[in-house]
């Protein structure tokens, strides 16, 4: 465990310039000053980059009955956590929609999201409130898990964007700052890229900073 929070802790420093990329890959959490910290995780190579990202991208398509994605995993490297740990979520927002006009996220999606693990499953609510997901026990080693991300199939074409957290159960261990996906459904990559670009600039609180925006004015107009 400490191994790991002191190679994060180099890891900030040498990837603070990159941590506001959007790249696809899985949630990798690593635990830095006792707080679970995400970055991108690369299960191939065995990594976890940008330490610090809290935006995600990814592309979902009509499957199985549903709109579905099972990206981003997620991604833990060998001897984070205890063995026997918890690995859960918490959603903290309303799922939003894309609004093409305006350019923004302060639509409450008309549909919610479900995210899936063998029989587990939770719902995003249909106002911001926290909602508890479920755990994954973490066994010790690596750990790559991917989670179903799911969509009514009759959903209309759009970009849709999850909020939550990371929490486990090691009670000395504290839950991760808010996360953000980008999920994209049908419509274009340059749209997709503005939608992830106006989640950095708008929901990311700078260094220094605290935006209230998921406060405010997200909870100020619903889709019909």
């Amino acid at each position: 465990m400490m191994k790991n929070c002191i190679a994060g802790l180099a890891a900030i420093g040498a990837l603070a310039a990159g941590a506001m990329g959007h790249d696809e890959g899985d949630y990798g959490l690593v635990v830095i000053d006792g707080k679970i910290v995400t970055g991108i995780g690369d299960h191939d190579s065995g990594t976890i980059s940008h330490i610090g990202e809290r935006v995600f991208a990814a592309e979902m398509s009509k499957a199985f009955g549903s709109i579905y994605a099972d990206e981003p995993g997620i991604f833990v490297q060998a001897g984070t956590f205890a063995p026997g740990t918890g690995i859960g979520f918490n959603i903290l927002a309303a799922l939003r929609v894309w609004d093409t006009v305006n350019q923004d996220f302060f639509t409450v999606s008309a549909v919610p999201m479900t995210i899936e693990f063998g029989p587990a499953s939770v719902t995003t609510p249909a106002s911001d409130s926290l909602v508890s997901g479920f755990n994954i026990m973490y066994g010790g080693g690596e750990f790559d898990e991917h989670w179903d991300f799911l969509l009514p199939s009759d959903v209309d074409l759009g970009i849709y964007l999850l909020e939550i957290q990371f929490a486990v159960t090691d009670p000395g261990i504290a839950a991760s700052d808010a996360i953000w996906t980008v999920f994209n459904y049908g419509l274009d990559e340059d749209e997709h890229e503005l939608a992830i670009e106006w989640v950095e600039k708008n929901l990311v609180p700078a260094p220094g900073s605290a935006l209230a925006l998921l406060g405010l004015g997200l909870m100020g107009r619903r889709r019909r």
